[in-house]
């Protein structure tokens, strides 16, 4: 059950965590804008819900 936590929310939580801060965090000092920050929290949950289920899928053939 640990293997599915951690397959199922953990990575893929990290892994959108990194993604939004990819996107929203700026490296040229440029300002946050709406249009930034949107697509940084649609990548969030785009890479959350579809990491979340590729990684469950593995963990439940493991168990």
């Amino acid at each position: 059950m640990l293997r599915l936590w951690l397959y199922g929310m953990v990575i893929p939580g990290v892994l959108g965590l990194v993604a939004m801060a990819a996107i929203v965090l700026p490296g040229d000092g440029g300002d946050l804008t709406y249009t930034r920050l949107l697509t940084g929290g649609g990548a969030l949950i785009a890479t959350c819900v579809l990491g979340g289920y590729v990684g469950g899928r593995v963990a439940w053939r493991r168990l």
